[in-house]
C-alpha cells in the first residue's frame, strides 16, 4: 500500500463528507449513543467543507492507493492556532494516519508562526489526542449539528522543545552484535571530529541550520543516506576531494566500520551523521545538496511495512527540498518491488527518472564501487538496478 499526505482540494468534499460519516457510525456505544452519533454527523455534506475553506480552514489528507483514508482540518494563527477536526475511516486505524496527520500539521502551525495549539476532543479522541502530546485545559459542550450538545474536552499543545519534536518511529537495527576493540576506539576517538554539527533534537532544539560553508569551504556537496559499511562513501570522498560529504546511518556497526575505512584511506572530505535522516534534513538549508545516493537500503519486504522504505513522501519531501535544482539522485536495489515503488513514489516528489532504455538501468554508474550488500546479492542471484533521477 502506498500512502501519500497531500493538501486537500474542492473535489476532495464529496469523499470527505462519507468518510466523516463512516467515522462518527463507527464510535461505539458506550462512548456515544446512538442518538448522539445522530446528531454529531446530521447535516454533513459536501458543501460544508467548501463553507469551511471560505472561513479560513485548510485540509490535510492521508490518501491509500488513491482512496482517502483520513483527515485534519485546522485554522492557521499566530501566536494561536486551531486543530478543527480530526477523522480516520474506520477501514483505515490502527494504521499511524492520526498521528501522521498531525504531525504534518502541527509543523505547518508551527513553522507559520504559532506558539499554540488548542483543539476540541469529544469521548471518543481524548486519548489519542493525550497519546499526541495535548493536554486537557478545561472541559466544555458541543452543540451538534443536530442539536444535542456534546461533552468536549479542551486541549492545547504549546510551543516547547518536547512540542516542537515530531514524534518519529524508528525501524531497523541501532547496533547488532559485539564491536571489535578497534571498533569501539574508532567510535570513541573519531567520531565526535566528523560530525556536521549539532543535529539531533537534544543538541539542536531550535533547529539551526548547519553552516554547511564553514563545514566544507564552499565545497560542493554530496549526501549518502544509509551508508551501510561505508565503501561507497569513502571511495567517492577520494575520487572527489573538491566534495564534501555527508553520510548519515543509524546502524553504529556500520559507522565503525566506515570509521575505519576512513583511518585506512585518509580521506579528510567527510562527515558523518550517525542517526536518523530526517533530523539530519531538518538542519539542511533549502538547495544545500547537490547529489544523493540511497545504495541498497532495507527493502521492508511485508507488504504492511512498505511505508517504513525510503522511497515514501515522508522522507522524499524533505529530500527534494534540500536538493538543488537537477541535482542527481541515486538508487541502487536487487529487490524488484522497491524498484516498481522508487519509480511510482520518486517521480511524485519532483525528479525525473533519467533512464532511456533497459542497459540505463542494468548498468553501474562509471564511478560505482560494489558494495557489500550488492556482492551479498549477486552471490544470491538477485539482480542489481541502478536508478539515476534529476531534481526538476
Amino acid at each position: 500500500m502506498t500512502e501519500v499526505l497531500r493538501a486537500g482540494l474542492a473535489e476532495d468534499a464529496p469523499a470527505l463528507a462519507e468518510l466523516h460519516r463512516r467515522a462518527i457510525a463507527a464510535v461505539p456505544d458506550d462512548i456515544l449513543a446512538p442518538e448522539q452519533r445522530e446528531s454529531w454527523a446530521a447535516g454533513i455534506a459536501p458543501d460544508s467543507y467548501l463553507r469551511a475553506c471560505a472561513a479560513g480552514e485548510a485540509f490535510a489528507l492521508a490518501e491509500i492507493d488513491g482512496a482517502i483514508a483520513g483527515f485534519c482540518s485546522y485554522r492557521t494563527g499566530s501566536p494561536d492556532a486551531e486543530i478543527v477536526g480530526l477523522y480516520v475511516d474506520p477501514a483505515f486505524q490502527n494504521r499511524g494516519i492520526a498521528r501522521r496527520l498531525t504531525e504534518l500539521v502541527e509543523a505547518r502551525l508551527f513553522d507559520g508562526g504559532a506558539t499554540r495549539i488548542e483543539l476540541k476532543a469529544g469521548p471518543a479522541g481524548q486519548a489519542a489526542c493525550r497519546a499526541l502530546g495535548y493536554r486537557v485545559i478545561g472541559r466544555s459542550t458541543h452543540v451538534s449539528r443536530g442539536g444535542l450538545a456534546l461533552p468536549v474536552a479542551v486541549m492545547e499543545k504549546a510551543v516547547t522543545d518536547a512540542a516542537r519534536r515530531p514524534a518519529r518511529n524508528f525501524y531497523g537495527r541501532r547496533k547488532g552484535q559485539h564491536l571489535k576493540s578497534s571498533q569501539a576506539r574508532y567510535l570513541k576517538e573519531d567520531l565526535a571530529a566528523l560530525s556536521p554539527g549539532p543535529v539531533d533534537w537534544e543538541t539542536n532544539p531550535e533547529r539551526r541550520p548547519l553552516d554547511l560553508e564553514a563545514l566544507f569551504g564552499g565545497r560542493e556537496v554530496w549526501l549518502e543516506v544509509g551508508f551501510g559499511g561505508g565503501e561507497h562513501m569513502v571511495h567517492q570522498a577520494a575520487a572527489n576531494p573538491d566534495v564534501g560529504i555527508i553520510g548519515c546511518e543509524p546502524y553504529i556497526n556500520g559507522v565503525a566500520m566506515l570509521l575505519g575505512k576512513i583511518r585506512a584511506a585518509g580521506v579528510e572530505n567527510l562527515k558523518v551523521h550517525p542517526g536518523d535522516v530526517r533530523d539530519l534534513f531538518d538542519v539542511l538549508e533549502d538547495d544545500a545538496v547537490s547529489k544523493a545516493f540511497l545504495l541498497y537500503p532495507d527493502p521492508w519486504p511485508k507488504t504492511r511495512h512498505h511505508r517504513r522504505r525510503f522511497v515514501t513522501a515522508e522522507h522524499l519531501a524533505p529530500l527534494a527540498r534540500v536538493l538543488k535544482r537537477g541535482a542527481e539522485f541515486r538508487v541502487a536495489t536487487d529487490i524488484p518491488d522497491y524498484v516498481r515503488q522508487t519509480l511510482m513514489e520518486v517521480p511524485k516528489a519532483g525528479f525525473d527518472w533519467l533512464a532511456e532504455g533497459p542497459r540505463d538501468w542494468r548498468t553501474p554508474w562509471e564511478d560505482w564501487i560494489a558494495t557489500r550488500y550488492e556482492q551479498k546479492a549477486l552471490r544470491a542471484g538477485r539482480v542489481p538496478h541502478y536508478l539515476s533521477f534529476r531534481k526538476n
